[in-house]
This record gives C-alpha cells, sequence and structure tokens, in this order.
C-alpha cells in the first residue's frame, strides 16, 4: 500500500483538477494555486492539487502535489482521492483534453468526487436557452449555427457590419473570425488562431474568401452573429466580464465587472490574446458618460443574477460563472457569452476587493459543502 500523505481526518480536502505537464511548473496556474493552498489554510480547508488520470482505483489515491517552501518547488505525494473538485484544468492540445475529460468524467460517473463547479454546454446551446427568456432575449445578438458558405453569403448580404464566427466549444478567444465584405467586392477574413495569434487576410473575391474560411472552419461546429460596434475611444475592441460566484452561504453574488481592451485592429478583447484589463465603470464613463455608465453596470448585475440562476436551472450546480457583455457605440447592452471556467486576470482591474473575492469566494463556498452535517447529500449542492 503507498504511503499516504498525512492530513487530519477532521480537516475538510478540496482537490484541484489539473492536467500534469513534463514542465516546470508541472500544471497551468501554478501561482494561483498557491495562493489559494495558503488562503484556504488559513480557513482550515486542505488544498491539493491532482491530475484525475492518476487515480488508483485500488487504493484510492492519486498523485497530488504539494508547494515545498524551503525549496521553491512543486513536490507529489500519494493523497486520498478528495470528494469534492475544483476543476482548474488548462489542456495543453486536444490528446490532453480528452485524456482528461475521460479520467474526469469516469470519476464523476462512478461518484468518486463532484464536481464543485458545473460545466455549461455549448454556445449555441446556452443561447437557445436564454432566447425564450422575454427579460433577456433583448440581450442577444441574432445567432446561427453556421453550415456551410452558401449560409455565410446570405448572413453578408443582410448585415452590412459584417458577421462574427466563433467556436461553439472555444475559449480565450481562440479560432474566432470576422467577415466584412467591401463595398469593392472584396471580403477581409481577420481573427486569431488555435494558438491564439492574430491574422488578418484580404481577398479580392467573396467566393475565395469564402471557401478558404469554409476549409479553415472544417468540422468544427462553429455560430454566427452580426459584428456589433464594440470599440473603444481608439478603436479598440472591448468588452465587460462580470464574475458571477456563490459566497459561503451559496448565494450568488457579482463579484467585479472589468473592462477587457484589445489592440487597436484585432477583433477581440481577450486578455489571451495580448488584451488588458481595465475598471468597467471607468471604461464605460468615458465612452458614455457617468449617468449611463452606472445604469449599465447596474443592468450587467442585474441581468447576470438572472442569467446564473436560468443556467444553473437548466444546466446544474455551479461555484461560479463569468457572463461577458458588450456595449456598442450607441450605448446598447449586449450579452456575449458564458464561461464555466473563468479567469482572474481581469478581476485586478475591477476596482474594490474583487481580486481577492475572486479566490476567496469558490474556498468558502467549498467549505460550506464540505463541512455539511452527516447525511446531506453533497452533489445536490443546494442553497444553505
Amino acid at each position: 500500500m503507498p504511503v499516504i500523505y498525512p492530513v487530519s481526518e477532521t480537516t475538510p480536502v478540496l482537490g484541484i483538477a489539473v492536467c500534469e505537464r513534463n514542465k516546470t511548473p508541472p500544471f497551468a496556474e501554478s501561482r494561483y494555486i498557491r495562493r489559494l493552498m495558503a488562503k484556504a489554510a488559513a480557513m482550515g480547508l486542505d488544498v491539493f492539487p491532482f491530475a484525475p488520470w492518476t487515480w488508483d482505483e485500488r487504493s484510492g489515491t492519486v498523485k497530488g502535489w504539494q508547494w515545498n517552501d524551503r525549496e521553491q518547488s512543486w513536490q507529489s505525494y500519494v493523497r486520498k482521492l478528495p470528494a469534492v473538485v475544483y476543476d482548474r484544468s488548462w489542456p495543453d492540445n486536444e490528446t490532453e483534453r480528452h485524456r482528461f475529460r475521460a479520467a474526469l468524467y469516469r470519476l464523476t460517473a462512478e461518484k468518486k468526487l463532484t464536481l464543485l463547479n458545473g460545466r455549461l454546454p455549448n454556445k449555441a446551446e446556452v443561447h437557445a436557452l436564454l432566447s425564450r427568456d422575454a427579460e433577456l432575449s433583448p440581450l442577444l445578438p441574432e445567432t446561427e449555427v453556421y453550415q456551410d458558405a452558401s449560409t455565410l453569403a446570405s448572413w453578408l448580404a443582410r448585415h452590412v457590419n459584417g458577421v462574427f464566427l466563433k467556436p461553439v466549444d472555444g475559449s480565450q478567444g481562440r479560432r474566432t473570425l470576422s467577415v466584412t465584405r467591401s463595398s469593392d467586392g472584396t471580403v477581409l477574413l481577420q481573427g486569431r488562431t488555435a494558438h491564439n495569434r492574430s491574422f488578418r487576410l484580404l481577398c479580392p473575391e467573396q467566393p475565395t474568401a469564402l471557401e478558404r474560411l469554409h476549409k479553415w472552419i472544417g468540422k468544427r461546429t462553429y455560430i454566427m452573429q452580426p459584428t456589433l460596434d464594440l470599440r473603444g475611444l481608439a478603436g479598440e475592441p472591448f468588452d465587460l466580464r462580470a464574475l458571477m460566484q456563490k459566497n459561503g452561504r451559496g448565494h450568488w453574488v457579482t463579484t467585479g465587472i472589468a473592462a477587457r481592451c484589445g489592440a487597436p485592429g484585432t477583433v477581440t478583447a481577450n486578455l489571451h490574446g495580448g488584451g488588458h484589463a481595465a475598471p468597467g465603470n471607468e471604461v464605460l464613463s468615458a465612452l458614455f458618460g457617468e449617468a449611463h455608465s452606472a445604469d449599465l453596470m447596474q443592468d450587467i448585475q442585474k441581468f447576470g443574477l438572472m442569467m446564473v440562476n436560468r443556467l444553473e436551472q437548466n444546466f446544474g450546480r455551479f461555484a461560479e460563472i463569468g457572463l461577458d457583455f458588450g456595449v456598442d457605440r450607441a450605448g446598447r447592452l449586449w450579452f456575449l457569452e458564458a464561461n464555466s471556467k473563468p479567469g482572474r486576470g481581469a478581476m485586478h482591474c475591477a476596482g474594490g476587493e474583487a481580486a481577492a473575492q475572486a479566490e476567496t469566494l469558490p474556498l468558502l463556498y467549498a467549505r460550506s459543502i464540505l463541512l455539511r452535517p452527516p447525511g446531506r447529500v453533497i452533489h445536490e449542492f443546494d442553497h444553505l
């Protein structure tokens, strides 16, 4: 039998699911996870990262990691499989993604563990759900699943400002694309590659452009939306990330709202694509004045709470969801997409205690679940 890392039987344990890699550090977000571990220790909560595929069914253990302050390095130990797990995995490629999901699915299907945060379906399904809500549907841009070049040609004929395409399962702005047709018949394809590098291609004829785009999409499923004029004062694309999280009582709160600003001439504002963050109210005030900015911030909070509750009613329990909104040049608010594995970078610029709360709240919510009296079913994640 393996020697298991010693932990008090009374200490609640939260696992963090990661994708191990043969690098230093051995997984992504290592600094963020170190901060979580330090904050958790102050709460009387034991937190450790592990890769789900290291589970040993015979011993009920996994290979966990601990930070060694003296040696300033991560060291691995054998740990018991935790009952509740926070997914912070960032696979480097499709092979790693499939390996991670298969291992995690096996553990959840066999009820070996419960995920702290649920997983949203693809963007098309989320849009379809929210579009059925009379209060939320006005925030949603027209959306259709891409079929072929002819469907995109029809959209280009109807939407003079262009068409924006994004993969239904994509994240961090990767493989997004803007298609714009000029009056002389030329078509501009502008977007980001799978490695999140910006590209720009001008095609002299529409059929050639759409044929190239169709090959680039391949068998992936994409959605099409009208290109919205979401630009700041310098012409840079920007959106607003609202981080919605549950607190220690299981109630949804708006942790912070930050503006994410891309470089002028690019098509996305995602931080992973080279953008930068700023306080949401400051960016909106510069564009629309303080009064309208305050109204927009209130609307984002109001509609954000409505959205996470609607998503939770239909897709299971969540601990946090990132909601992305856009505001066009006319000052109209749009909902762009939801993310069930939101990053933390933008919250450092959201103002107030947003950055600290963004890290603390998942731990408080996890602790409230782990400390429930015996006999309570933790996988229900009902409100306390």
